[in-house]
């Protein structure tokens, strides 16, 4: 299984050493891909959506994806690992985070799945750190590694 998460923006410089530390622990359970687009530029968030409406699409390329977003459907770590454990072998799963003012219809009605990290309303650069750690959680959840604690 590969795994792909394609986010809006840049990683918080604070965050990198928990983010890095989770990236090669990834690394070395399944290829993972990290890919940051650029932010839009216009005056308007409906514009800047746009823009990154276009580089997210490109990058996915038709694919299936996960887009988190604070109204998607909450799920456990345990939901997680069971998703991965539904793929196949060879699937590649991509995952979706917006930029600061999210995303547009277009990339929304493209999902095939929405989920939720929490309720509230978390900073994009939180939410690639905490997507990062729930792929790793759920592969040891999967492989019966210890990380996970219920």
């Amino acid at each position: 299984m590969r795994l792909r998460l394609i986010v809006v923006g840049r990683g918080a410089p604070e965050l990198a050493g928990y983010e890095s530390r989770f990236t090669k622990r990834l690394a070395g359970m399944t290829g993972f891909q990290l890919i940051e687009l650029p932010e839009g530029r216009a005056r308007q968030p409906a514009q800047r959506q746009q823009e990154e409406e276009r580089h997210i699409l490109q990058q996915l390329n038709g694919q299936p994806y996960v887009l988190f977003d604070e109204r998607g459907s909450p799920l456990r770590s345990a939901d997680w690992a069971a998703f991965f454990a539904r793929q196949a072998g060879s699937a590649t799963l991509s995952f979706v985070i917006g930029g600061a003012d999210g995303v547009n219809a277009a990339v929304k009605d493209g999902a095939a799945h929405c989920w939720s990290l929490s309720p509230l309303t978390l900073p994009h650069q939180l939410a690639r750190v905490l997507v990062i750690e729930q792929c790793y959680r759920a592969l040891s959840i999967n492989q019966g590694h210890p990380y996970h604690r219920p």
